[in-house]
């Protein structure tokens, strides 16, 4: 699978568990193309996970070292980015990922988010909730104005990794064949 514009990024989108990672990877193999997850790279940047960076540093520090990152691999050319859930809810990272490429929106219900991230690695988001499920609705429901300005919106429910990467490639591939019909 090629897509006809080697040249812009392909960037995900969407709250912990929607597949961004999963999914990225497997693009990026697919199209030969280099992958980075933001939050490994601010991981790496930071010395720490991510859990502490919030417990040491703050959210807002975390956003700081966020907003950092999205800036440096924004300009990066060709490549598959897996953000951060909250990554967009900074105006100038949207605008940075947006110019450098297309955004996809990955999504999936509360119930079946929780069941893929339950006792994996540590949410900062989560921690201090009773109902994960009822907090990870409350920030899909913050967040879903942002996640609506993706050029593209995809259902992971239910759909292998495989699946859910050929539909986004599917998705490019046909918007740069009407494009370029067009042009």
């Amino acid at each position: 699978m090629e897509i006809i514009d080697e040249a812009k990024n392909i960037v995900l989108i969407g709250l912990m568990g929607s597949g961004k990672s999963a999914v990225g990877r497997t693009i990026a193999k697919k199209l030969c193309r280099r992958f980075i997850d933001s939050d490994h790279y601010i991981e790496r940047k930071a010395g720490k996970p991510i859990p502490e960076i919030f417990s040491q540093d703050g959210e807002e520090k975390f956003r700081a070292l966020e907003k950092e990152i999205i800036k440096k691999i924004s300009q990066y050319v060709g490549i598959v980015i897996a953000t951060g859930g909250g990554a967009i809810k900074d105006p100038e990272n949207f605008k940075c990922l947006n110019e450098s490429g297309w955004i996809v929106a990955l999504y999936a219900s509360p119930e079946v988010l929780y069941k893929r991230i339950a006792g994996k690695r540590a949410r900062p988001l989560l921690t201090n909730h009773d109902d994960p499920v009822k907090a990870l609705e409350e920030i899909s429901n913050e967040r879903k104005g942002m996640y609506a300005q993706a050029h593209f919106q995809v259902d992971t429910e239910n759909k292998e990794i495989n699946e859910i990467a050929d539909e986004v490639i599917s998705l490019l591939n046909v918007n740069k064949e009407i494009h370029f019909k067009m042009s």
